[in-house]
């Protein structure tokens, strides 16, 4: 299918990328850089579906589509092995990304993983993974990549609409802050607002299927703030991945409701700077998608100072 869009695109040469993977190698060590080109690449990887406008219904567009797309990646010499509901076989003879790298002990092609990862994705509407079996920086024959759908995936979905007038008003474009010791008051106004027509988003650091059934949410996504490998978890320090998420969210749904329950949780697996930041990061969002923030917060879990950064940051919700 077929579809009108208008990205704009520039073009990263392969020393431009070893150059880029080298310095944020030394500002972020290795597995951090790895992990960050990998969700630039999506983002590439996404811009290039957008730009030529089309995405996949069944997975026989997907093996007619993929070959054209493949060239114009500019990534190699590629070609797809295999292409079923399982997994996603796509081998390089010839990498750029593995070529500028030269050789090493691991598998490299971290932008290359991301910018699969990021076409397969917007094809089908569906987030892929994709991991490198074979890469020729640590002497393979051949880039290997495997994609498989991936365990992490946020979307946008509506509960049943109640036919009871909405409870809480509150403006759009806006991020607040609710001082309470349990977030009980924050679900209320999440739950109202999520139930008369608004597509919502729950990050908390309780057990999804508990939040489900305590405030009846059958639709709703759940990030789940935990080192569990389980499906729509986020380790609380990854918070770049977390953001990720959360904009992916933000750009599909229309005037969607997030809750952050567990901004404490975060604090305590970073540093305070970082995670301040993160908020700040956020509420710009917030504001560009015509969003809500709801973040539930204990005033005796910090100190005055960095209290008042928060509210600083963020409305404080009075009822």
């Amino acid at each position: 299918m077929e579809e009108e869009t208008n990205v704009s695109f520039f073009v990263m040469t392969g020393d431009a990328l070893r150059s880029l993977n080298d310095e944020l190698r030394i500002l972020l060590g290795e597995e951090e850089a790895g992990a960050l080109i990998e969700r630039y690449g999506f983002r590439c990887g996404e811009g290039l579906v957008q730009s030529v406008g089309y995405t996949c219904d069944n997975i026989e567009e997907l093996a007619e589509t993929l070959p054209g797309l493949l060239i114009e990646t500019g990534l190699g010499r590629a070609s797809a092995k295999k292409v079923t509901e399982e997994e996603i076989i796509i081998e390089f003879e010839e990498a750029v990304e593995a070529q500028a790298l030269g050789r090493g002990d691991t598998a490299r092609c971290h932008f290359t993983r991301g910018y699969l990862s990021g076409v397969i994705s917007s094809l089908f509407d569906s987030k892929y993974d994709c991991a490198e079996e074979a890469c020729t920086c640590k002497g393979d024959e051949f880039c290997v990549h495997k994609l498989v759908k991936s365990k992490t995936y946020v979307k946008p979905e509506a509960e049943r609409v109640e036919e009871t007038a909405q409870e809480f008003a509150l403006e759009t474009a806006t991020s607040y802050l609710v001082k309470e010791e349990s977030p009980d008051r924050s679900y209320d106004i999440f739950k109202d607002w999520v139930t008369h027509g608004h597509q919502g988003l729950c990050i908390t650091r309780d057990f999804p299927a508990k939040i489900r059934k305590r405030y009846d949410l059958e639709k709703t996504p759940i990030i789940w703030l935990s080192t569990s490998e389980t499906e729509n978890t986020i380790p609380p320090q990854n918070l770049s991945a977390l953001f990720y998420n959360i904009e992916n969210f933000l750009k599909k749904s229309d005037q969607g409701i997030i809750i952050l329950s567990g901004l404490e949780y975060l604090i305590t697996h970073n540093t305070y700077p970082s995670v301040l930041k993160f908020i700040q990061l956020l509420n710009e969002q917030i504001a560009i998608r015509d969003s809500v923030l709801i973040v539930p917060l204990s005033p005796l879990t910090l100190d005055e100072k960095d209290l008042k950064m928060f509210e600083r940051e963020l409305t404080l919700f009075s009822s």
